[in-house]
């Protein structure tokens, strides 16, 4: 059984193995080979591994090969499409038994097309919401083609037979699957997490000094412009707090807030780490905040705010998408609201107490995106969709 995985992710690549910024490490493919047994995963191509390049995880897997396709999201294959992209989607897809399309992305959606066109089965995962990621993107570009994209979402949704979403509702209502088979299933992997982590989350809360500077944690890729990075540095600028500093975690170019920090005059107490390994390192690195802040414009159900709240880091986010699945309403802003983030960092910052409270709830909530138990149900949806193409 050959199936293909179809997402505009950028692979890097070096001495024939392929490498992601970390959303896509090895451990993700046998979700789907252990169902379909070979894999072809179809990425946007992220140019050669710079050797001085650090942070990228490694996504070759055994019964995974990968063919990576330039970037058509843009307007101009928007426009007049991508002769060279399509006639490959058209010859995998005849190569392949099926398709498992992540949505929103533009690749996903041209080899659904195909599929369509060529009466191959395929599923759909829904990650996102291809509005709210288009019209907070900051470019004009990105708002005049959002009711196109959110559209032909719905369009690709109300016609999937089988649906998989990151979220228990919102992307369910946002764009749903009027037929076949529907299942909610996060994203997010987390191993399960020792009862020791809340502990030394919890003496950290409880032993800080009042003069010690709060370390503040984000992580977003730096090319991105909704994922709130902006927000957090006017928050926090905000606030007469002695030395504290931001740590942002994640990968691309972070000039432009560099410099929004500097104009800010911030820029000292804003610390662009860079990308690290998934797993054990960035978990240390949530170890070593004190509250995690996600003031995005635009989400799924996200991945790094689960991983925090696995740490029993308390967290502050946006009420955006599937957020308010995770946190309470005490603990969420309106998207872009830096004067309501503010006043929350200073509650929560003077109050050990509801730090400890939401450390707890945090911890517990995670529970429910543990690897184990989503595996059962994210084999079950796939099992289905091998029935299907079986019959096909």
């Amino acid at each position: 059984m050959k199936v293909i995985f179809a997402h505009d992710h950028k692979f890097a690549y070096c001495d024939g193995l392929y490498y992601s910024n970390g959303s896509f490490p090895s451990t993700i493919w046998p979700r789907y080979t252990s169902v379909f047994q070979n894999l072809t995963v179809v990425g946007r191509d992220g140019g050669e591994l710079d050797t001085e390049e650090k942070g990228l995880t490694l996504s070759s897997e055994n019964n995974v090969s990968f063919r990576l396709l330039p970037n058509t999201s843009n307007l101009k294959s928007f426009v007049f499409g991508n002769r060279q992209v399509e006639d490959v989607c058209a010859e995998l897809v005849a190569e392949h038994d099926a398709l498992i399309a992540r949505l929103p992305s533009r690749l996903g959606s041209m080899f659904v097309k195909e599929a369509k066109k060529q009466g191959k089965p395929y599923a759909v995962e829904v990650v996102g919401c291809p509005w709210d990621a288009l019209w907070n993107y900051g470019s004009l570009k990105g708002k005049l083609y959002a009711p196109y994209a959110a559209l032909e979402m719905k369009s690709t949704l109300r016609k999937s037979r089988y649906s998989i979403y990151v979220t228990k509702c919102f992307l369910q209502s946002r764009y749903p699957s009027s037929k076949g088979v529907s299942v909610g299933c996060s994203d997010v992997v987390i191993s399960n997490v020792e009862y020791k982590v809340l502990e030394k989350r919890l003496e950290k809360i409880y032993n800080k000094k009042v003069d010690e500077p709060v370390v503040f944690g984000l992580i977003a890729n730096y090319s991105s412009r909704y994922k709130g990075i902006d927000i957090a540095i006017k928050a926090l600028k905000r606030l007469n707090l002695p030395g504290w500093q931001l740590r942002v975690l994640g990968n691309g170019d972070a000039t432009y807030y560099a410099n929004f920090a500097t104009e800010l005059g911030v820029v000292d107490q804003v610390d662009f780490v860079g990308s690290l390994p998934s797993g054990a390192p960035v978990f240390d690195w949530v170890d070593s905040i004190d509250i995690y802040l996600h003031p995005s414009f635009q989400e799924g159900l996200p991945r790094a705010l689960v991983e925090a709240m696995s740490r029993g880091a308390p967290a502050l986010a946006s009420e955006i998408a599937g957020i308010p699945e995770l946190l309470n309403e005490s603990e969420l802003i309106k998207a872009g609201d830096c004067s309501a983030l503010a006043s929350k960092i200073i509650r929560l910052i003077n109050d050990k107490s509801l730090q400890a409270t939401l450390a707890k709830q945090n911890f517990e909530k995670a529970k429910n995106y543990y690897k184990e138990e989503l595996d059962k149900r994210r084999s079950a949806f796939w099992r289905q969709f091998l029935q299907h193409v079986k019959i096909k």
